[in-house]
């Protein structure tokens, strides 16, 4: 990627902060609040939190992005994100756990909206085929190694306190510290003020353009539900059928970021030969067997195989599917877009972890079902985005990218 913007490029370093702080929250928060002798659905609950902050604030957001420049809201959500995420282990009661994590879900809100529509107005027509995987690339190999750094110094803290419990409680915050931290980047680039194409009234351009809005939202709605029934419960997962370690579950995660960023820069090479659709679709389905696999085993290296696999698979589809949605969507409504997409996997995200967390508390931690429910889920997804986006790819192909 020769010639990256400096925007582009600051951009993708405060990305990077991001996706490391995001990651110490994410690894650990589940089996920090199990410690605390939180039920399932308990940790269901909280984990939802920051999914009822995504949905909140995706159509604001969108809102905002259009008619502000993108680096003060960047650089606000980031500070935002960092206090929530320093607050959060500290929280003496269910309720204030799950504010910080809605907080925590807002900022991330805005972060999530403002990142397509930035890096197609920064990036040329070459560029645009593959900086939408760099761009998940960098945020997920910083994922990897705070992922990795988390579940050591969850471990080395242990062992120095004498208590996991507060160890793991310094790890979370930590997370929080790196997020801070982005907001430097975020704060030097430099962006001209927002066109006046951008700064469409929000309920015409919803009625103009709701069937297009539509076709990238609804298999998001599923994408977001069949994830969040046991994503968040991966690390119990592992816990109850193989009695591994935070620590140990931290560096499969941190693996599993690892094989993502493959995939992500392996995005433009499959957009070349099968073209957007059928690449997206062929990820998710791809992904699937592994689910399966989790679902039954009790083989702790096989369990391992079908956590990595399903990982890099099933996410290589994301930057495939921004690269689309910006060329499908005209300019004026690529916020709009975003936020909606952005709200339709929050709500799938809201729903699910309370599913997920039912199920195992009624079932005694049955967590063959949770995984055929997301195996069935998933399927349906993958079907919904053929036939929905498929129709696009031609009007994609043809859609005004800047030069």
């Amino acid at each position: 990627m020769n010639g990256l913007s400096t925007a582009t490029r600051r951009f993708l370093v405060g990305s990077a902060l991001m996706g490391a702080a995001q990651s110490v929250p994410w690894t650990l928060i589940a089996l920090y609040l199990d410690r605390l002798g939180y039920t399932k659905s308990q940790i269901g609950a909280v984990q939802s939190c920051d999914a009822w902050g995504k949905l909140a604030m995706a159509i604001p957001a969108a809102f905002m992005l259009a008619r502000r420049r993108t680096p003060p809201v960047l650089t606000a959500s980031a500070i935002v994100a960092g206090i929530a995420y320093c607050m959060l282990p500290w929280m003496p009661r269910p309720g204030l756990v799950m504010a910080c994590n809605l907080l925590a879900g807002l900022a991330w809100s805005v972060h999530y909206v403002a990142i397509a529509p930035f890096l197609y107005r920064h990036s040329t027509a070459r560029q645009q085929s593959g900086v939408f995987g760099l761009a998940d690339a960098v945020h997920t190999a910083a994922a990897v190694l705070g992922a990795y750094l988390g579940g050591r110094g969850a471990a080395a803290l242990t062992h120095a306190l004498g208590n996991e419990t507060r160890a793991l409680a310094w790890v979370v915050a930590s997370g929080g510290v790196l997020a801070l931290f982005a907001a430097i980047p975020y704060s030097r680039i430099r962006e001209d003020e927002p066109a006046p194409a951008r700064a469409v009234p929000l309920l015409p351009l919803l009625r103009k353009q709701r069937v297009l809005l539509l076709r990238f939202a609804f298999p998001q709605l599923l994408i977001g539900l069949g994830a969040s029934m046991c994503i968040p419960f991966l690390g119990l997962y592992f816990q109850d059928r193989f009695a591994l370690a935070p620590g140990d579950f931290a560096s499969l995660q941190a693996l599993a970021a690892l094989l993502m960023t493959g995939g992500y820069l392996l995005t433009p090479f499959a957009v070349a030969r099968a073209g957007y659709v059928k690449s997206i679709v062929g990820f998710e389905v791809l992904s699937i067997p592994f689910f399966v696999l989790l679902a039954f085993t009790t083989s702790l290296p096989l369990a391992v195989c079908g956590f990595l696999l399903r990982a890099g698979l099933m996410n290589s589809a994301t930057p495939v599917l921004k690269n689309l949605s910006m060329r499908a969507t005209p300019e004026g409504a690529r916020e709009l877009q975003n936020g909606i997409t952005s709200l339709a996997n929050s709500l799938g995200w809201v729903i699910g972890p309370h599913i997920g967390g039912w199920v195992l508390d009624r079932s005694e931690d049955n967590y063959k079902w949770l995984m055929l429910a997301t195996v069935a889920i998933y399927l349906a997804a993958a079907s919904v985005t053929g036939w929905l986006l498929g129709p696009l790819e031609r009007v994609g192909s043809l859609a005004e990218v800047p030069s």
